[in-house]
């Protein structure tokens, strides 16, 4: 009589449990495991805050039915008390549960998590960086420093770095010692469903117009790495054009106070809508009439292949990870991320029905062929089970449901 097999522990360990794109990572790949071959288990914080209570990311797997482990300690700013605490919870954390695979992400999980993990001897610990944190060019160039020295220790501590963008494969690959640690694995996701155009506008203002006004929108964390602030501004110069468009920043964060502000001073209050955080928000994008992204940094950008499976035109700005899927004038609008140059690229697009539905359609065709979240998962799966870490990998292939 054949013993079944013993199934391969995972344990997989983030940050913060809001729902920005790492969470949306670490869903996908845990829901989409063969669970007959795999165990998965979430190691969270809270919603970045100080001993804040668990996010949307914990909710979401406990309705999976994916057991997670809080990480009392975690937070997202820096704390030398907060940060040893964390640390040392992961340790027993680990210990504990004895997992095959530590898959560690987002910087400070990964770095506390990479670390822990050596000390507790894990034989595979895989670290996906969502972007190079110190490509982050408004922090002090001390602090740029800092985070490189600890994004190099995350990745020499690693097994294998996943690095979801080819730019920072290239870049990651030229640090020292870790060519032969590297890998690309792009993004995938499942196709979401979308509210059609009409009822997706009824859903977000039930008060609006039955009119033409053209709709501008984006999914983001209201932080200051989105630069949500050219967008304001942006529509105010497509105002003084005659262009009376309506602007859609879905979303939480730091920043949702200051945009009110400054949507008040440019006399925009009726123009500039922050309905906040909505659960499967993905589902209104075809309310939208073109889909913005001026972004200082990304990885690579979940929401951009959301629009790109709802046909949206997009205007984004000219960054790694982006280049990944938006090519200029091809499938998308790539420009230099300020508003002036935003707002010619968006006045264009509006003023171009044509040209919208081109770029659209040529999207929607780009993302459907390369960015599936069966490859995504497939090639994440191979290296949980490589007997060895291997730089045969590195060269891996290019390339929600409404109620």
């Amino acid at each position: 009589m054949e013993t079944a097999q013993r199934k391969k522990k995972v344990l997989y360990v983030i940050t913060k449990s809001n729902f920005g794109g790492a969470q949306r990572y670490i869903y996908d790949i845990t829901t989409n495991l063969n669970k007959e071959v795999y165990e998965p288990v979430v190691a969270l914080g809270g919603t970045g805050d100080r001993h804040a209570p668990q996010g949307v990311l914990q909710h979401l797997l406990e309705e999976k039915q994916i057991r997670i482990v809080p990480v009392l300690h975690f937070m997202r700013d820096m704390s030398i008390s907060e940060d040893i605490g964390a640390f040392f919870e992961l340790v027993r954390i680990i210990k504990k549960e004895k997992p095959d695979v530590l898959h560690v992400t987002s910087s400070k999980a990964g770095g506390l998590g990479a670390l822990a993990g050596r000390i507790a001897r894990v034989p595979h610990i895989i670290f996906t960086s969502h972007g190079l944190a110190y490509d982050e060019l408004w922090r002090p160039l001390w602090q740029r420093m800092l985070i490189w020295i600890s994004s190099w220790c995350t990745m020499l501590l690693s097994t294998n770095t996943i690095q979801i963008s080819e730019d920072t494969y290239r870049r990651a690959q030229r640090m020292p010692f870790l060519a032969r640690k590297i890998v690309l694995i792009h993004n995938g996701i499942e196709p979401p469903h979308y509210m059609p155009h009409d009822d997706a506008r009824t859903f977000l203002d039930s008060q609006h117009e039955a009119s033409n006004a053209p709709w501008i929108g984006t999914l983001a964390e209201l932080t200051s790495n989105k630069n949500l602030e050219i967008l304001i501004e942006a529509l105010a110069l497509l105002h003084a054009e005659g262009i009376s468009a309506h602007l859609w920043l879905i979303g939480a964060g730091e920043k949702y106070n200051s945009l009110i502000e400054q949507a008040s001073k440019c006399g925009l209050l009726n123009f500039v809508h922050l309905p906040g955080y909505l659960t499967n928000a993905s589902c209104v994008l075809q309310a939208f009439d073109v889909f913005v992204l001026p972004s200082r940094k990304e990885g690579l950008p979940y929401v951009l292949l959301e629009a790109g499976y709802a046909s949206l035109p997009v205007v984004v700005s000219k960054i790694a990870g982006v280049r990944d899927i938006v090519t200029h004038e091809k499938n998308g609008l790539m420009v230099e991320a300020d508003a002036k140059t935003f707002a010619t690229a968006l006045a264009r697009l509006l003023k171009d029905t044509t040209l919208r539905t081109s770029l659209g359609q040529a999207l929607l065709n780009h993302v459907s062929d390369s960015f599936s979240v069966e490859r995504m998962v497939q090639k994440t799966t191979e290296l949980y089970s490589a007997s060895k870490p291997s730089s045969s990998l590195s060269s891996l292939p290019r390339r929600t449901e409404c109620s």
